[in-house]
């Protein structure tokens, strides 16, 4: 992982989930946490406009793959939450931004920690006898996006 002022980076080995005619929907997700601390300086506090996974995707005819975000600082109610969707038939890599409707600030001026989250699920339920996977191989926050982290002067 990489992390600066701008920019957190941070690569998945084995973050993929399948759905398999047959199989439990209780094996077709997965969820990652991630918690990094962070320094605030005086009079700021910031939220995340976006983050962008990359990844790949295979999916039969009517399967679906699910790809959700969501952020919060610990002692704070509010979280932030972005998804999007796949529909098969496909198969081929990804780039997505997905872009936070409502991002969610940090305490001002305090150093916190901030608590990210990433699912993935493949839904084979309008396809039973169909199937697919999707991976995450990484996320970044930054990397010259005009969007990602949201510095706000409080």
């Amino acid at each position: 992982m990489v992390h600066s002022h701008m920019i957190v980076s941070v690569v998945f080995p084995g973050f993929n989930t399948t759905a398999v005619p047959g199989a439990s929907p209780a094996f077709n997700r997965k969820t990652c946490q991630l918690s990094l601390a962070v320094n605030i300086p005086s009079g700021f506090s910031f939220g995340i406009k976006a983050v962008g996974y990359r990844g790949r995707y295979q999916l039969d005819s009517n399967v679906t793959a699910i790809q959700r975000s969501l952020y919060y600082f610990p002692g704070e109610i509010a979280q932030a939450t972005a998804s999007s969707v796949f529909t098969g038939p496909g198969n081929d890599e990804y780039h997505n931004i997905l872009e936070f409707s409502n991002p969610v600030l940090s305490p001002c001026g305090e150093s916190t920690i901030l608590n990210l989250a990433s699912s993935i699920r493949v839904d084979n339920k309008a396809n039973e006898q169909g199937g697919g996977y999707i991976s995450v191989d990484s996320l970044k926050i930054g990397e010259n996006q005009t969007y990602a982290f949201d510095w706000v002067k409080c």
